[in-house]
């Protein structure tokens, strides 16, 4: 017999209760079923400045859960016979190099089209909360030569491809980005208090302020500096996501073809066109979550059981926020099969590292369990029975196990293989000879390494808007590992050679920065 859901609001606010204070960011949350508002309450401060709670009906940003809004946009044209998903980006964007011609629209919306992440070279060379041209991320696209893999070979998460998008939907549809989504979508379906924010400078009524933990304690404000479009551009309220996820289950919006393919897996782990069909104890979802300097939210269907679940949060990790939806639904689908445990053992510590492809992972300790890092962060692994190691929190099919007693990593993602060996500390080595000047001339980055005695190696990378200072450790010989301090964990590899080196991060893979004479 299957259990139907059920919401019970005192079971919902003892799991808010811990958030539920007068002196830092929190949570707002909307738990709908079969399309009706059950449970709608904000914990936690909409600003720390002022004596304002969080509410159901307050804007705050819901960062990449605008992609699929911005695919809906694009599908909408497709309808219309004014673009095919699979034509080639170049077709519509003639700017870009060759390297487009065979990616498709269809590639750039499920994150397999291979380009270089713009955003991510972005961050990584001159910080977030630095403003930019509204045009900066397109033009820098434009500027490369190179990318990450070849179109449909793999899949690599990537903003860039929805500035593309965004851009398209503008030069085919008529008006601006923005004004497409308000007219087309937010108000044939009633979202009135939901809209495009470029920018977080811009002052729109009725926002929660973004906060990002300082080091030193208390919060700073949360600004991205660029702007942000479809990539993750949006704002809205409790009350208007609700009744977008009751939408999605009769959509006026988008001919049923389109939200079948919108919802078709391109990747192992799930990944569509904009959306994620997953799997949560047996019961099958649809989500897409967001994350933005000082801000995170997460927008789940669990199918079967029309039941609707969105959080935002203007300042609270994202692990809280992804185990607070968790618990919603466990709270509301009694009976479920437990979770699968992990399996006992002490966790692996370690760098490891491929040559021939450039991988770097790390697996540390983490408050007595396994983590990996990725990007700066040491995140939860999960242990099956069969020593295999997975990120469940990261949007990625990759796992991993260590074999010949630790000494290797064997390590699957996305139908490849390959195996990573274990590198030895090499804290003595000598930085003198990476010390000078490099750039990436198409990427239009500047790097320069500079320290001198028992300084601890510095780089920094610039580029036409701003600048980003890492401390440089030796991970290996040739193979050092750069960490920034700041509101975002940025990390990179750099892998170093006669001509200068290639650096690595989460999204971006070996761009060469050449050695300046």
């Amino acid at each position: 017999m299957t259990v139907q859901a059920r919401i019970e609001p005192a079971a919902l606010d003892a799991l808010l209760a811990p958030y539920d204070t007068t002196n830092a960011p929190g949570f707002a949350v909307g738990v709908a079923l079969q399309g009706k508002p059950v449970y709608r309450r904000g914990v936690g401060m909409a600003s720390i400045e002022l004596p304002v709670t969080l509410s159901p009906t307050i804007r705050m940003r819901i960062g990449s859960t605008s992609k699929h809004f911005c695919v809906l946009a694009v599908m909408l044209l497709a309808e219309e016979g004014r673009l095919s998903i699979d034509d080639s980006v170049r077709r519509h964007l003639p700017e870009l190099p060759a390297w487009a011609d065979t990616m498709t629209v269809r590639q750039l919306m499920a994150h397999t089209s291979g380009m270089r992440d713009s955003l991510d070279l972005l961050l990584h060379a001159a910080g977030p909360g630095i403003a930019t041209a509204s045009d900066f991320q397109f033009r820098m696209l434009a500027a490369l030569d190179s990318v990450n893999f070849a179109a449909g070979t793999s899949w690599s998460y990537n903003n860039g491809g929805y500035v593309l998008l965004a851009e398209i939907v503008t030069r085919l549809g008529g008006q601006d980005f923005a004004s497409f989504l308000r007219e087309r979508i937010f108000t044939p379906v009633g979202m009135h208090d939901t809209l495009v924010r470029a920018l977080d400078t811009d002052l729109v009524p009725n926002s929660a302020t973004l906060h990002v933990p300082s080091p030193n304690g208390g919060y700073m404000r949360g600004v991205f500096g660029s702007p942000i479009g479809g990539e993750g551009g949006i704002v809205s309220t409790i009350n208007d996501m609700l009744l977008w996820l009751k939408h999605m289950s009769a959509p006026v919006v988008g001919s049923e073809a389109t939200w079948a393919a919108m919802r078709t897996p391109h990747a192992t782990h799930g990944y569509g066109l904009g959306l994620t069909m997953n799997q949560h104890r047996g019961l099958d979802t649809v989500h897409h979550a967001g994350a933005v300097v000082g801000g995170s939210s997460q927008m789940l269907k669990v199918l079967g059981h029309e039941l609707d679940i969105i959080i935002i949060s203007n300042g609270r990790s994202s692990l809280e926020l992804y185990k607070l939806v968790d618990d919603i639904i466990d709270r509301c689908i009694p009976g479920l099969p437990p979770l699968p445990g992990d399996a006992e053992g002490v966790p692996v510590e370690g760098d490891y590292y491929n040559p021939d492809t450039g991988r770097k992972l790390t697996l540390v300790a983490h408050e007595g369990r396994q983590a990996i890092r990725l990007g700066g962060m040491a995140l939860p692994a999960k242990c099956a029975g069969d020593g295999w190691l997975s990120l469940p929190i990261v949007p990625t099919d990759m796992r991993l196990r260590p074999i010949d007693g630790g000494a290797s990593l064997d390590v699957t993602e996305f139908g490849q293989r390959e195996i990573l060996t274990r590198v030895a500390p090499a804290q003595g080595q000598d930085a003198a000879p990476i010390l000078g000047d490099y750039g990436s001339a198409a990427a239009g980055i500047s790097a320069i390494i500079a320290g001198s005695g028992e300084e601890v190696p510095r780089l920094i990378l610039r580029n036409a808007i701003g600048s980003f200072i890492y401390n440089l450790t030796p991970v290996a010989t040739d193979l050092w590992e750069a960490r920034g301090a700041g509101p975002l964990p940025l990390a990179a590899t750099l892998e170093f050679d006669d001509r200068g080196f290639r650096l690595t991060t989460g999204r971006t893979l070996r761009l060469r920065f050449e050695r300046h004479k």
